[in-house]
């Protein structure tokens, strides 16, 4: 049993950040108890959905569960002693197919179930999982022994640790998603370098940035721009605030590079150190993050052809369609003229549609409905 239970407690920990969570600690149980099939249950649906389960079978087991758990969930819950909704945390049920009457002995006899086990465990904030071990009517000793058991009660305890580090992972994950989604909603780029300028994380507007532009690469997994005195400051920039990092307070007001202008596309790069956390060290740590923007098509993110912009600017600041399309136009930094020539319309009905704009804004002027449109770009976009 040690030996099974050190195997398997490893298996409850690595499962913790697993792509398919627990698919290994699954199969490991399936083995170690000699099971047809170990499912995980990581949400049981009230409302008559299917679960979200893990399951390991036996080699060459062609049964559809989903159909199984579907059917049995319809005719036969409601009167398993162990139903997910009755079972307590550290709790231990084990089903034979002489409980629940003969029809559910007649499905167990059909799937030549010999007996299941299931266990309930649940973290503190409120996630419960259940593990539910099959055992096949083909196997040397059909029942679950006292070891069977002991082995499970073992553990549980790890489980229930492994699922508080579960559901704690996977709240800073949706954290680091709104975040990063955030980040992107402001079209800017975000790369994390770790101490040896190695970028480890790349969001999806700096892979865009990078693949978009002819004068910014990565190259052997290092940032390098095309323009050569813009990579010395770049280097330049990266090192200091890495050095600085290590004394507090230092680098907080980040490094500058400008890439580009004119002719070219403006793309700007602005360095800060990472923060610096006490217990974490070693190459995958972020030491530095470079903020990447490419200014020239933020200015085009603006542009009035967008239908949710001006369906937002409406709702925003109560205007028609016509001043919402207007009014973007102007924010772009197209004169009145300008605006009524590229909406269709006479420029006296701009100038009206201006006057409605202003008063409804509480403004008096292109500048102050500028400010206005650049602080509420958030949410434009």
């Amino acid at each position: 049993m040690n030996d099974s239970l050190s195997a398997l407690t490893g298996l409850i920990y690595e499962g913790v950040s697993d792509a398919v969570p627990w698919q290994g600690f699954a199969e490991g149980l399936r083995v170690a108890l000699g099971a047809r099939n170990v499912f995980v249950t990581l949400h049981h649906a009230d409302d008559g959905g299917h679960d979200i389960f893990v399951g390991a079978c036996e080699p060459g087991d062609d049964v559809d569960w989903v159909a199984v758990e579907s059917t049995y969930r319809a005719e036969f819950m409601e009167d398993d002693p162990f139903r997910p909704g009755s079972m307590e945390p550290g709790q231990l049920g084990l089903l034979k197919p002489s409980q629940g009457g003969s029809r559910r002995h007649v499905l167990f006899e059909h799937l030549q179930i010999a007996r299941s086990l299931r266990a309930c465990v649940a973290e503190p904030g409120g996630i419960k999982c259940w593990i539910d071990v099959v055992r096949s009517i083909r196997h040397p000793a059909p029942s679950f022994s006292a070891a069977d058991l002991a082995l499970m009660r073992a553990l549980l305890p790890h489980l229930t640790r492994a699922l508080g580090l579960y559901a704690q992972l996977k709240r800073q994950e949706t954290e680091k998603a709104i975040y990063e989604n955030m980040v992107e909603h402001f079209a800017l780029g975000c790369v994390l370098l770790n101490d040896k300028r190695e970028a480890i994380h790349i969001n999806r507007v700096a892979s865009s940035i990078i693949e978009l532009s002819p004068d910014v690469a990565l190259v052997r997994r290092q940032l390098r721009l095309g323009d050569r005195s813009a990579q010395a400051m770049l280097s330049e920039a990266i090192d200091k605030v890495i050095s600085a990092r290590l004394q507090a307070g230092s680098g907080d007001g980040g490094e500058l590079v400008r890439l580009g202008g004119c002719q070219s596309r403006l793309i700007a790069l602005l360095v800060y150190p990472a923060p610096l956390l006490h217990y974490y060290r070693g190459g995958q740590a972020p030491c530095a993050v470079i903020y990447l923007s490419d200014l020239t098509a933020n200015l085009e993110a603006l542009r009035p052809t967008h239908a949710q912009s001006l369906k937002r600017i409406g709702l925003l600041f109560g205007l028609t369609r016509q001043e919402a399309a207007l009014a973007l136009f102007l924010a772009y930094g197209n004169t009145i003229a300008e605006a009524a020539q590229q909406m269709g319309i006479a420029e006296t009905a701009a100038r009206n549609y201006s006057k409605k704009i202003y008063a409804k804004m509480g403004i008096a002027s292109q500048a102050d409905l500028i400010r206005l449109m650049l602080r509420s770009i958030s949410f434009l976009r």
